[in-house]
């Protein structure tokens, strides 16, 4: 996904007007608009949204595992300092918030439910539980392949091969934000604190692969320009 963005763009059109998946599409933009982890989305609350400044805090993630007292939520502070930080949200970004509390106000969710003493969780499963780390992944894939059974029938009555996405899980996501960012030439300090990396290095090997296909299409380009002169 993170490679072709017109995967990219058939995924988020087919969850727009799917009536099964279409109330996923806020979570999605806000995804791929914010690179946020798995844990950090899932435990966002509307504390941690100010869409008057258009920021999103992060300072926690959700996880889900038996750290001797069952299986149950805890909230996980970030390994790192560079975990912790202020997202500028794009007006893209802003409105899928407001969207999404539209939806849940209109799926009437129980904001009082807590995971760890948290509450207000912008993301939730039908009963208003947050939801699963697994459960996000889990809607991906079965999105993939509602998505995959269509095309294919429409490739069979258009007489062409079918183009199938790929499966790929919220951590594609992440990595699909960050590609994004990085096709848009930010700055490489910016990207690194807004995806959270405590290191450099993996921010600019996601930064140099998108350069060095800038520069392999320039030069093509290029070469293009002079044969046409010639």
């Amino acid at each position: 996904m993170q490679k072709d963005k017109t995967f990219q763009e058939k995924f988020m059109e087919f969850v727009k007007q799917s009536n099964v998946y279409n109330t996923y599409s806020p979570m999605f933009t806000i995804m791929i608009g914010t690179g946020l982890r798995c844990g950090e989305l899932i435990g966002l609350t509307w504390k941690d949204i100010n869409i008057k400044e258009k920021t999103v805090n992060v300072d926690h993630q959700l996880i889900y595992k038996n750290l001797g007292d069952g299986c149950k939520f805890h909230i996980s502070t970030p390994k790192t300092e560079s975990g912790i930080r202020i997202i500028p949200m794009t007006q893209e970004v802003a409105k899928a918030f407001e969207e999404q509390r539209k939806i849940n106000f209109m799926l009437a969710k129980d904001k009082s439910i807590e995971g760890d003493g948290y509450s207000g969780f912008v993301f939730t499963a039908k009963s208003g539980r947050p939801l699963m780390p697994n459960g996000v992944n889990s809607v991906l894939y079965n999105i993939v392949d509602a998505y995959n059974k269509v095309e294919v029938e429409r490739a069979k009555k258009e007489l062409r091969k079918a183009e199938l996405l790929p499966k790929f899980s919220a951590h594609v996501m992440r990595h699909t934000a960050c590609t994004r960012m990085a096709e848009c030439r930010m700055d490489v300090k910016v990207l690194q604190y807004i995806m959270g990396h405590a290191h450099i290095d993996v921010t600019m090997e996601v930064y140099n692969h998108i350069g060095e296909l800038t520069r392999i299409e320039n030069e093509i380009a290029r070469l293009d320009s002079m044969v046409l002169n010639a």
